[in-house]
């Protein structure tokens, strides 16, 4: 009798192990999802502007020496709008219809608003991307005082711009209270080209003790030299 019992018992917890061995290769599993990881990088942005699809494409995209690299599409006459906390709108209309530019945009996030001729003052919002900057290519140019925008002047650069950039602006900006001991130099996209389509001002910024004063856009029209202060150095 004991020796039943004892084999009956020895069935038992074999069956058991059996049972359970077999619940745990069977029973569903738990996969870890991972996290998402950052946005992909792309070699442009795509921006498709008054056509029947109206998207970006690309997360994310590297800037170089000359400014972020943007593919447009659309139509002739389209004005494209991108905003981004903490920096300028910047504006620009579609003149062909298909155009790569490298465009003026500080590293952030950047949202794409697009009107086409004849929808009036209404904008429809394209979509999202990042300009990124591995290389820290880009040179900060915001005053650090007041808001931008809070003191602005627009004002004439002497013609000898053309041949002496710095000179020129502490000349003619000595009337908005730039000092001779201020330090002017090339900021933003420091290689980037002036153009009046899409619109790339030359970028500047006055700084004054280790503190940057005022932000300086400097474009042609014409033959004439003009800039266009931001910030209060007068202060």
């Amino acid at each position: 009798m004991e020796t039943l019992l004892l084999g009956a018992l020895v069935f038992v917890l074999a069956a058991a192990i059996v049972g359970f061995a077999l619940m745990m290769t069977l029973a569903p599993r738990s996969v870890p999802v991972p996290a998402p990881g950052p946005m992909p990088s792309a070699q442009v942005i795509e921006i498709d502007c008054g056509t029947d699809v109206a998207v970006v494409t690309g997360g994310a995209v590297d800037a170089g020496p000359r400014g972020a690299p943007v593919l447009v599409i659309g139509d002739e006459g389209a004005t494209l709008v991108f905003t981004s906390p903490g920096s300028p709108d910047y504006r620009m209309r579609v003149f062909e219809p298909t155009g790569r530019y490298l465009l003026p945009l500080a590293p952030g996030v950047w949202e794409v608003g697009c009107a086409v001729p004849g929808s009036g003052p209404t904008t429809v919002f394209l979509g999202t991307f990042e300009v990124r900057d591995p290389a820290q290519i880009y040179l900060r140019s915001l005053p650090d005082g007041p808001p931008e925008g809070a003191c602005a002047h627009v004002l004439d650069v002497p013609p000898s711009f053309a041949a002496d950039q710095l000179g020129a602006l502490h000349e003619g900006l000595a009337g908005v209270g730039v000092l001779p001991t201020d330090t002017i130099e090339r900021a933003a996209y420091a290689a980037s080209r002036l153009r009046a389509e899409p619109p790339t001002p030359l970028i500047f910024r006055v700084v004054r003790d280790g503190r940057i004063v005022a932000r300086v856009e400097v474009a042609i029209h014409g033959d004439a030299w003009t800039a266009s202060v931001f910030g209060c150095p007068e202060e």
